[in-house]
């Protein structure tokens, strides 16, 4: 039996981590780590042709983004 549950993983605010490796960790594609780097909501950087995130980069994007959808559920609850 398969699961596609995450196990969850620990981000340390001050670690960096490759693009490849903050896939893995939250589980997204490198498409949607891409859309959220082109609108600017989530902050990177480059070394060369990495793509790096700090930790606390990615935690203030999740963050942000948990905010959001509960402010679009909060809104259909109340049409």
């Amino acid at each position: 039996m398969t699961s596609d549950a995450l196990i969850p993983a620990h981000i340390h605010p001050d670690a960096f981590y490759q693009d490849g490796q903050a896939r893995l960790l939250l589980g997204l594609t490198g498409t949607t780590l891409a859309r959220a780097r082109r609108y600017g909501r989530l902050r990177f950087t480059r070394q060369g042709n990495r793509v790096l995130y700090r930790g606390a980069w990615l935690l203030a994007w999740l963050e942000s983004d948990a905010d959001r959808s509960a402010a679009i559920a909060e809104g259909r609850r109340h049409e």
